[in-house]
């Protein structure tokens, strides 16, 4: 799992406003200094388990002490001790931790907080703080994310400003020449006053927009199209929701034994789960840590934890009157691994990855036209097909590596996507195939999966079981050819949206391939226009020196991002680690960097070269050179060729067929193609922060929506 539960999470409710109350600290001291008199105290803020305030009289009160805390007429007094006292102009500020609290006490306090929050004069803090917050402005961007979001029937609420939630709403449909296009089934037919907010809760993020003035229409609500959209996100991944009575969690309080809590799930997550609460019977709040639960599945499977409660809020869908939710952290390996199995079928029901299909994706790809891209035909792919269906298998018992996942209906595989990790932080995610009687807005009769559908499950699958397997993934990559809609939807518009952030880095490339089978290459198999080795000229493996030169020539001429994403770091620049754990898999990974000299200037260029096991990529993407010049005004043309025809060689010694060399930056296409390579066409190669993937998956479930709503309407100029 990738986050630990921690116990720093608790949240306060802060006193605000004139109409806040003060603390009377009885006038006699359980310990410590006896107090001759009653003193008030300005509470600031507080929690379950502790309590700020403001002397509002002179005093020098003890660290340590223990006094009994009369909060309020409503509320049973209390034991307090004195955490930490900090000297202030305006009175010291005294920290209490709040001992041996009487159950009834604290349901007291809850009601009081409550009651507090809903006239204005207290504020709790949100304990889950948005992993990322946008505030989208574009308006074709919020058309089409609204379009998306009422399309894939998401579930909604109206609330007020404060919170309150007025009606659960359902996305019914969009009236595209109407000035309130938007239409919303509303629950029990209530439809609230305007102005408040609509909240649209997808699969990442929660949607939220203001709604100025509404209509009715039969016995629906409508809205106009939001100006803007805010979008929050708070969970670092996609969670699964049980079906009713499904799962349970169970577990005794910890500050007072005396109550078991066993109620329903609401959702589950790799992290963590929400479940129904009643606050005021089960007593739940954010930072309580409990060391023994279960979580019962179907009276069949328990799986045992620790966990911290995160929030408590928002109500839930079955008997609660709130949801909490909770973190956790297994208590064995094998509840880890039992539970993330679990999970991943939830998530995932439709697809798999077990390396049995490799005949299946085989078929897929070439009925999808995936071989004939580039000019090529499925012949060209041949020699690769006994190791793919080797590399399916092999890659279906590394998941640390990558993994090769399948859609399966009953009429085959309906869609596959691959990835995998050919650096030590960076996943590479291609081969994205979908069968091609699937169009937009079709089914297969088989239940109605469609294009969409399938190309969400697969993303989603695939992307699961690398933030599930490969914790170290720091990197997204993708390379996404320019004329391809479904890729740069998918896979180039959201990173560019991070770029000016430092978070995703988008670099323009050209793949130029060679290919170097028996009469294909070059005449006497050599790369076109390569000199011969001379005295004056050479092309070798680098030495320890030269290595060093080519990484600081990198460190000063390359983004960080594409260094760090590529090995390109000198910690990392072997390959050793990743290498190894290509080999335990199986698999074949390997570096090599080779160096242009002459003899009046020594290293003039260098070319990096790296190579995979056949298979793996079958258009050879991953066979990759890179040219790196080392001198300024050095001739490019002759060392250019020097290079590639030692990387020729060197793929050639490991009998492959083809290899691409990148072209970044401007020009060097016409000298490419006469050096005997095949232009590929302008491709991007994407970088994206890993944190972000969700982002992108938000993303490809709006792109792949359903098309039975029509688009809004352009904004008015």
């Amino acid at each position: 799992m990738r986050s630990e539960v921690r116990a720093d999470q608790s949240t306060r409710w802060r006193i605000v406003g004139a109409g806040g109350f003060v603390l009377t600290l009885a006038p006699h001291a359980l310990t410590g200094r006896d107090i001759d008199e009653a003193r008030t105290f300005r509470v600031l803020a507080l929690d379950a388990e502790t309590l700020q305030a403001r002397m509002d009289s002179p005093c020098d009160p003890d660290v340590g002490s223990r006094h009994v805390l009369e909060l309020h007429a409503d509320v049973e007094p209390m034991l307090g001790q004195i955490a930490r006292v900090v000297p202030s102009p305006s009175g010291p500020l005294i920290d209490y931790a709040v001992r041996e609290v009487p159950l009834q006490a604290l349901r007291e306090l809850l009601t009081l907080m409550d009651r507090l929050t809903a006239r204005g004069l207290a504020v709790q803090n949100d304990v889950a703080l948005p992993r990322e917050r946008e505030i989208i402005v574009e308006p074709r961007r919020v058309r089409e994310v609204v379009r998306a979001l009422m399309a894939n029937r998401c579930p909604a609420r109206a609330v007020a400003e404060q919170g309150r939630i007025l009606t659960k709403l359902v996305p019914a449909d969009i009236v595209p020449e109407l000035p309130l296009p938007l239409e919303w089934e509303t629950d029990d037919d209530v439809v609230p006053e305007a102005p408040f907010f609509i909240e649209i809760v997808s699969h990442f993020s929660i949607f939220r927009f203001a709604a100025g003035r509404t209509e009715t229409r039969g016995d629906r609500m409508a809205t106009a199209v939001p100006v803007h959209v805010e979008r929050a996100r708070h969970r670092a991944w996609v969670r699964a929701r049980p079906r009713d009575g499904e799962g349970f969690i169970s577990f005794f309080h910890p500050r007072w034994p005396e109550l078991r809590i066993r109620r329903p799930l609401v959702d589950v997550s790799f992290d963590g789960v929400a479940f129904d609460t009643k606050r005021l019977t089960d007593v739940l709040y954010p930072g309580l840590a409990i060391e023994d639960l279960a979580i019962q599945w179907s009276d069949r499977e328990r799986f045992d934890f620790k966990g911290i409660i995160r929030h408590v809020g928002r109500p839930g869908n079955g008997s609660g009157e709130d949801v909490a939710g909770i973190g956790l952290v297994p208590r064995s390996a094998d509840d880890a691994g039992r539970w993330r199995d679990h999970v991943q079928r939830l998530l995932c029901p439709n697809t798999r990855a077990d390396g049995r299909f490799s005949a299946q994706i085989w078929e897929l790809l070439d009925r999808a036209g995936y071989f004939s891209l580039s000019g090529k035909s499925e012949r060209d792919f041949l020699p690769q097909k006994a190791r793919f269906g080797e590399f399916s298998r092999l890659i279906a018992r590394s998941p640390t590596l990558g993994s090769q996942v399948v859609r399966t209906s009953a009429r085959g595989v309906d869609g596959s996507v691959a990835a995998i990790r050919p650096y030590e932080r960076s996943t590479f995610f291609y081969q994205t195939a979908r069968h091609p009687s699937h169009g937009a807005n079709g089914s297969n009769g088989e239940g109605g999966t469609a294009r969409g559908r399938i190309l969400r499950d697969i993303h989603l699958d695939v992307m699961t079981r690398t933030y599930r397997d490969s914790p170290n993934t720091d990197w997204l990559m993708a390379i996404v050819q320019e004329s391809a809609r479904f890729p740069r939807l998918a896979y180039y518009d959201v990173p560019r949206r991070y770029v000016d952030s430092g978070r995703a880095f988008i670099l323009p490339v050209r793949p130029m391939q060679m290919t170097i089978a028996a009469g294909v290459a070059p005449p006497a198999g050599r790369v076109a226009g390569a000199p011969q080795a001379n005295a004056h000229a050479a092309c070798g493996p680098a030495t320890d020196e030269e290595r060093t030169l080519v990484c600081d020539v990198l460190a000063r001429s390359r983004n960080p991002i594409y260094l760090d994403a590529l090995d390109l770091v000198p910690a990392r620049f072997e390959l050793a680690q990743i290498s190894e754990s290509w080999r335990q898999a199986g698999l074949l990974r390997k570096r090599e960097v080779l160096v242009a000299r002459t003899t009046q200037e020594g290293p003039v260029a260098a070319a990096i070269v790296d190579l995979v096991d056949d298979g793996v990529h079958l258009f050879g993407l991953l066979d990759a050179v890179r040219i790196v010049p080392l001198r300024d005004h050095a001739s490019p043309n002759e060392s250019l060729l020097r290079l590639l025809e030692g990387a020729r060689q060197f793929y050639e010694a490991y009998q492959k067929t083809t290899f691409t060399y990148y072209l970044e930056g401007e020009g060097g296409v016409e000298r490419a193609l006469g050096a005997g390579f095949q232009d590929m066409g302008s491709a991007f190669l994407i970088l994206l922060r890993w944190e972000l993937v969700p982002e992108m998956l938000e993303q490809i479930y709006q792109v792949a929506a359903p098309r039975d709503l029509p688009p809004l309407p352009p904004a008015a100029p």
